[in-house]
């Protein structure tokens, strides 16, 4: 069962980002939305102790970071300052971010194509979503009416950032949440084009190691 979490450890942390990011509204619906948010994130956070545990530097910056985003994310459910909120975001963003660096040098150093490298990257994926969610939550907390719907909506529902970065990231594009400002336009750009990028990027590494594996099997 050990081998079995290590073999697929970004496999357990897909499976908790989705329930944050796609579950969690649903049950909302008959529970408290920013509890569950709460809860579903910090699994996702502490799951993530799997895709670090076997290099030392990485445990060290991820305790850094981990520990003081938990206690922000918890103790926003009784201190609304906006101080206490920034200061959260800023740490989530900060996370997310290191995550997107850990798994993309995973994935790169990778000899082989298996379940977990393909999982290690729609988790890359969806961390660099929520890191732009979280750079647009600071950007409309530093420079209010950075989007079309107004900054009392944003506060009251911040998850329609996270809405508006998935969207972005996938040039979707409903047009029902638009950036404002010039700052945000061109935050907007900027994750359209890392997330097209992304996918160019890293599609041509995988077909490339699957045929060197290919070949090396038929060898």
């Amino acid at each position: 069962m050990v081998k079995f979490i290590f073999q697929e450890k970004f496999t357990i942390l897909l499976i908790f980002l989705l329930i944050y990011v796609i579950l969690t509204p649903f049950f909302a619906l008959v529970l408290n939305e920013e509890l569950l948010l709460n809860i579903s994130f910090s699994a996702v956070m502490l799951s993530a102790v799997l895709t670090v545990s076997q290099k030392k530097k990485s445990r060290i910056v991820f305790v850094l970071l981990v520990l003081p985003c938990l206690v922000f994310i918890w103790i926003k459910l009784t201190v609304t300052s906006s101080e206490m909120f920034l200061a959260g975001v800023v740490l989530q963003a900060l996370f997310n971010l290191f995550m997107v660096f850990v798994i993309i040098l995973f994935i790169f150093e990778e000899p082989v194509i298996t379940r977990n490298t393909i999982s290690a990257a729609v988790v890359a994926y969806l961390f660099v979503a929520l890191f732009f969610t979280n750079l647009f939550l600071m950007l409309e907390l530093i420079f209010p009416g950075s989007f079309s719907i107004g900054h009392g909506q944003i506060m009251a529902d911040p998850s329609v950032l996270r809405y508006f970065s998935f969207v972005t990231l996938s040039t979707l594009g409903y047009g029902d949440v638009v950036p404002i400002t010039s700052q945000a336009k061109t935050m907007a750009i900027a994750e359209a084009l890392i997330g097209q990028i992304y996918l160019t990027v890293l599609i041509a590494r995988l077909v490339g190691v699957y045929a060197t594996q290919y070949h090396s099997k038929r060898e």
